[in-house]
């Protein structure tokens, strides 16, 4: 027999529908229970979150969370757009997608009306700054620019010894494909002078 009383909600955290396993012999029914309680609100088939109260009125819970919950729990990284014009490169890409890599799924997905598209890929557990780098480079195409263009902006860069040349020949060497460890080598090659 399950316990009857009502669960809490941490306002802004994201469950799925077997969370709510502890408190219903069918959490669904439960799930939908609470969405017309206005205590969850639905993010996605079998995805909800506590809304988190602010001045404006009841705020969803953040990108991370939804994806910590949707992705049981499993490592993702977001990448894309933000991360990659900051490097100074030449990206000025937009997406109307959030980029996600994770171990686990993927395709394009809506998630508390945000889209994401996520990719089943090999990424660091704490990415840095060179391998922002190559995944901009893996993915000139989707950022809108060509190679040659972000060549140019990575020798500039490394000339003013922006980056850590060693960690970005890693970087290449681990996460990138032959063709983008030919444009950091390059690159590394023809600023060796000037890093010296």
């Amino acid at each position: 027999m399950k316990t009857p009383h009502q669960p809490e909600f941490e306002p802004g955290r994201a469950y799925r529908t077997r969370d709510l396993r502890p408190w219903s012999a069918n959490p669904t029914r439960l799930a939908r229970r609470l969405v017309d309680e206005g205590k969850l609100r639905e993010a996605a088939h079998g995805l909800y979150y506590a809304p988190r109260p602010t001045r404006f009125g009841p705020a969803p819970a953040s990108d991370e969370e939804l994806l910590r919950a949707f992705l049981g729990g499993e490592p993702f990284l977001v990448t894309g757009p933000p991360y990659w014009n900051a490097l100074g490169l030449g990206s000025t890409a937009m997406f109307a997608v959030v980029l996600v890599y994770n171990t686990r799924r993927s395709g394009e997905f809506q998630l508390g009306g945000r889209r994401f598209l996520l990719r089943r890929v090999y990424f660091p557990v704490k990415p840095t700054a060179e391998w922002f780098i190559v995944d901009l480079l893996q993915h000139h195409d989707m950022a809108g620019v060509g190679l040659s263009g972000l060549r140019e902006g990575l020798v500039a860069t490394l000339r003013s010894g922006r980056w850590d040349r060693a960690r970005l020949r890693e970087m290449a060497e681990t996460y990138g494909t032959k063709a983008t460890l030919a444009v950091v080598d390059d690159a590394l090659h023809e600023t060796a002078a000037s890093a010296t």
